[in-house]
C-alpha cells in the first residue's frame, strides 16, 4: 500500500488514471453520485485487502457486521450497502471509506470497555456515510482523481504511522510535505464531526444500546490526551475532538433515561481472539497466552469463558492442539447459551489435535453438526468447507456450499471458496470462472476478463459452461470498455474545467 500510495499521490494524471478508478464526475456537481462512490469504494478495498494489516478472519468479520448491521438496520443508511472489516493494528483508529466500507482497527476494539462503547464509534463512522461527508470531499478533488484515491489511501498509511517516529520519518520520505497538506483535507471538519455525532447517536440509542457509550469512549481518549497532542490516537487526529463536541454528547445523554445494555458474549469473545490475532509473532502469541493465564490465576478476568477461550486461540497459534482442546472444551461447558465462536473452536481444535483417520472423520463431524446448528453463520459454514476440502474431499465440499445459506452467491467469498474446490479436482474452466465471478464482486472487472480468458483457454468444461464463460466474458469487456472511455472522457474535460476556474 504505501507504494500505491506514493505513486498515486505523484503520478501526472494520465498515467494515474490507468489503475482504472472511475470517473468522480462533472466538477459543477456538489457531490458524487451513490454508484460512482460505491465504486470507488471498492477499488479503494482492493489495495486495503492486498495490505499484510488486513484482518481476513471470519469470526472477526461476522461479528463486526453483525454488530454494525444492528446499528445500520435502525439508521437513515438503512437501504445502503455497509462492509465492516478489522485491520490488524494497535492503533485506536476507525475510519469510513465511500461507499459505505467501514474500517476497525484491533487496538479500538480492545481499548473499547464496553459494548456499547465500540457501538458509539461503529455508530459516528455510520454517521459520516449517512451525511455523504466522503462523497462531498471527493467531489471537492474531482478534478484528479489519482489524488482523490491517493489521499484516502494516505489516510489508512497515515493512521497506521500514528505516534512513532519510525512511522513518521518513513511517512515524511515517502510523500514529504504533499502528505501532511492531504491528510488536512482529509481531516474531517468540525461541522460534519458534529453532524456524525447526531446522527450516529440517534442509531446508537434506536438500536438500544447504552447512550452512554459514545460519550464515555470519546472523552476517555480525549481526557487521556489533552496535555499532550502529539501523543493522541490516531482517532483524534483524523477525528478532531473539541470541549464542545464532548459537551454537546452528554448534553443529549442528561435527557435521557440510562439503557444499561449486558455486552453480548460474541463481544466478549472477539477481544479475546483479537488480542492473540493483534500480534504476529511467536512471541506475541506466547505473551498472549500468558496473559490469559495471569487473569484466570489471579481471577481478575471479566469473562472466565473469554479468558479460555483466548487461551485456545493462542494455544493453536502456537501448535499446541491438546492446550487448545482443553481450553476450548471447558469454555464451551462454562457459556450459558449457543455459541458458533465456541462450537468452531472446539471443531477447529479436535481436527487439529487428531492423530489418526478416526479422529480426523470425527472432527469433521463436528464441524458439520456446527454448521447445521448455526446454519446462518458464516465462520461455522466456511470452517465445515475448510475440513471437507482439507480431507480431499473437494465435491462434497461443493455440493454443500451450492445448497448452504449462510454465504450468499452475491458475497465475493462464496466464489472463492468454489473455486478452490474446483482447482483442487483440477476443473480449471470452473475454477478460473469462479474466480473471474469473485473479481468481479470486489469491483476489478479486468481481473475478471483476465480469469475468463484463461477458463475459455483451458476449455474443459461442458458445451454449457464454455457457453456461460464466453456471455460473460463479453459482458465484462464491454464494462471494461465502458470504464475507460469514462476516465478518457473525465481527463478530457478537466483542462477546460480548470481554465474556467
Amino acid at each position: 500500500m504505501v507504494l500505491l500510495v506514493a505513486f498515486a499521490l505523484n503520478a501526472p494524471p494520465t498515467l494515474a488514471q490507468s489503475i482504472d478508478l472511475p470517473s468522480l464526475g462533472d466538477a459543477g456537481s456538489e457531490e458524487l453520485s451513490p454508484a460512482t462512490e460505491r465504486r470507488l469504494g471498492e477499488q479503494i478495498m482492493l489495495e486495503v485487502r492486498r495490505d499484510p494489516s488486513y484482518l481476513a478472519d471470519t469470526e472477526t468479520s461476522e461479528y463486526l457486521n453483525h454488530l454494525g448491521y444492528q446499528l445500520v438496520a435502525v439508521s437513515p443508511s438503512r437501504s445502503l450497502d455497509f462492509v465492516f472489516f478489522a485491520i490488524r493494528d494497535p492503533m485506536l483508529n476507525a475510519f469510513a471509506l465511500p461507499g459505505g466500507f467501514i474500517g476497525v482497527h484491533t487496538g479500538l476494539v480492545l481499548a473499547a470497555q464496553t459494548e456499547s462503547e465500540l457501538a458509539g464509534v461503529l455508530s459516528h463512522e455510520i454517521g459520516h456515510v449517512t451525511q455523504r461527508h466522503i462523497a462531498r470531499m471527493l467531489a471537492k478533488q474531482r478534478e484528479s482523481a489519482a489524488l482523490a484515491l491517493g489521499a484516502l489511501l494516505l489516510a489508512l498509511l497515515a493512521s497506521r504511522a500514528g505516534g512513532s517516529s519510525g512511522g513518521d520519518v518513513a511517512q515524511a520520505a515517502i510523500v514529504g510535505t504533499q502528505a501532511a497538506l492531504i491528510q488536512q483535507q482529509l481531516n474531517f471538519s468540525r461541522e460534519a464531526e458534529r453532524e456524525a455525532d447526531r446522527v450516529g447517536f440517534q442509531t446508537l440509542t434506536d438500536a438500544n444500546y447504552d447512550s452512554r457509550g459514545m460519550e464515555s469512549f470519546f472523552g476517555r481518549l480525549q481526557s487521556g490526551t489533552r496535555i499532550y497532542e502529539s501523543a493522541a490516537p490516531a482517532y483524534l487526529r483524523t477525528h478532531p475532538m473539541t470541549v464542545e463536541r464532548i459537551s454537546d454528547m452528554q448534553n443529549r445523554t442528561r435527557n435521557l433515561r440510562v439503557k444499561q445494555r449486558a455486552d453480548s458474549l460474541d463481544f466478549l469473545l472477539i477481544r479475546a481472539r483479537l488480542r492473540v490475532l493483534q500480534e504476529s509473532t511467536t512471541q506475541g502469541w506466547r505473551d498472549a497466552l500468558e496473559y490469559f493465564n495471569t487473569q484466570l490465576k489471579n481471577q481478575t478476568t471479566a469473562s472466565e469463558i473469554a479468558a479460555r477461550y483466548g487461551i485456545a486461540v493462542a494455544a493453536l497459534k502456537l501448535n499446541q492442539p491438546e492446550l487448545a482442546v482443553q481450553a476450548a472444551q471447558a469454555a464451551r461447558r462454562l457459556s450459558p447459551a449457543p455459541s458458533a465462536v465456541l462450537d468452531k473452536i472446539v471443531a477447529e481444535a479436535r481436527f487439529s489435535a487428531a492423530r489418526n483417520d478416526d479422529e480426523r472423520v470425527a472432527a469433521v463431524r463436528i464441524a458439520s453438526d456446527t454448521s447445521n446448528r448455526f446454519p446462518l453463520s458464516s465462520l461455522a459454514t466456511s470452517h465445515y468447507l475448510d475440513v471437507l476440502n482439507q480431507t480431499n474431499q473437494h465435491q462434497a465440499a461443493i455440493e454443500f456450499l451450492r445448497k448452504q445459506e449462510a454465504i450468499a452467491r452475491t458475497q465475493p467469498a462464496y466464489h472463492a471458496l468454489l473455486g478452490r474446490s474446483y482447482a483442487a479436482l483440477n476443473r480449471r474452466s470452473l475454477q478460473h470462472q469462479s474466480i473471474a465471478e469473485m473479481y468481479a464482486l470486489l469491483g476489478a472487472p479486468q481481473a475478471a476478463v483476465n480469469q475468463l480468458e484463461l477458463a475459455r483457454r483451458a476449455s474443459d468444461g461442458d458445451f454449457f459452461t464454455m457457453s456461460e464463460i464466453d456471455a460473460r466474458l463479453r459482458e465484462l469487456q464491454a464494462e471494461v470498455k465502458r470504464d475507460r472511455e469514462d476516465v478518457k472522457q473525465a481527463s478530457r474535460r478537466e483542462p477546460d474545467e480548470r481554465s474556467r476556474r
